[in-house]
């Protein structure tokens, strides 16, 4: 059921995260790197091809830089999505990470988390994709709302994509509170990773009691990656070699009579090996709103 002909208003509550993840795989150790979330109130319309939003921190949220950190940053996420494609786009620069797991590696009682101030990371990536079935199957009405899917159906999926990621630690990714013995083993500095392959992939959204439904995604991708490290003052350039993304999706939601609300999530996961170290790195966003449509017409009417 095509409903773009109606005006879509809804605010939501929007999080967006870029986490590091990084591992020994001799020693099993990993450090698990974020910035300090930030949860922003954003509002935003939907009209026939046209929909934008945004969104704003209020004072009165994310006060706990004491417990995680200082971090600055830039996030702008993209999502369109057509009958018959879809194209994801994120471009985001972060400073100031912690360690979300410093348990992991002795008793920590501290209010606080080790932060490391210093690390920062730039990324940027685009996604397309093409939907097949798309005549019983939409992505639209599962995440932009301004369709109605009234049977459960599924279709494959089939893309590209090129993400880029860039991290500097001048310091090091071990805090200063962590033993001196880990540094040796996460002896690294600063990488780059650049990545351009294919995904193929597949989309279902199960319909409930012609109210409800629930969509999951999963979608592969197998790629080229480029990989340049430094560490202990020199720089490696690795040989291209086969890597692998995946991207998921989440989302759920009600449709009323004269509202609508739900939820969706999207992550992507990048991760690479070099020698004993794992370098994994995960993008995306959780979004909860609530909209209401209206009627509503630019045209006017004629006068005698």
């Amino acid at each position: 059921l095509d409903l773009t002909q109606k005006l879509g208003l809804h605010i939501n509550t929007i999080t967006k995260y870029h986490n590091i993840n990084l591992t020994n795989l001799e020693t099993k150790d990993k450090l698990k790197i974020q910035p300090n979330g930030q949860t922003n109130i954003g509002f935003g319309f939907n009209y026939k091809w046209l929909g934008l939003g945004a969104s704003f921190s209020m004072p009165f949220m994310n006060k706990d830089d004491e417990k995680y950190g200082e971090t600055s940053r830039f996030d702008t996420q993209l999502n369109i999505f057509s009958k018959w494609f879809g194209v994801d786009a994120h471009l985001q620069y972060y400073k100031g990470f912690y360690l979300s797991n410093p348990d992991d590696f002795q008793e920590w009682e501290e209010e606080y988390y080790p932060q490391i101030n210093d690390i920062e990371s730039m990324s940027l990536g685009i996604s397309t994709y093409y939907f097949f079935n798309n005549r019983n199957f939409s992505y639209k009405a599962a995440f932009i709302r301004n369709q109605i899917q009234k049977k459960s159906a599924g279709a494959f999926i089939l893309g590209g994509f090129y993400k880029l990621n860039i991290v500097v630690a001048p310091s090091g990714f071990v805090p200063v509170e962590l033993n001196d013995t880990l540094k040796p083993y996460f002896d690294i500095s600063a990488y780059s990773s650049g990545i351009i392959g294919v995904s193929i992939g597949y989309t279902y959204t199960l319909v409930l009691f012609k109210n409800f439904f629930a969509n999951a995604s999963l979608v592969p991708g197998l790629g080229v990656r480029v990989v340049k490290l430094w560490a202990d003052n020199s720089e490696y350039n690795l040989d291209p070699s086969l890597s692998s993304s995946v991207t998921i999706r989440l989302a759920m939601g009600y449709e009323g009579k004269r509202f609508y609300w739900g939820f969706n999530a999207i992550t992507s996961i990048d991760s690479y090996q070099h020698e004993t170290m794992e370098i994994s790195s995960s993008t995306g966003n959780i979004k909860f709103f609530v909209g209401k449509r209206f009627n509503f017409s630019l045209k006017r009417k004629n006068k005698d």
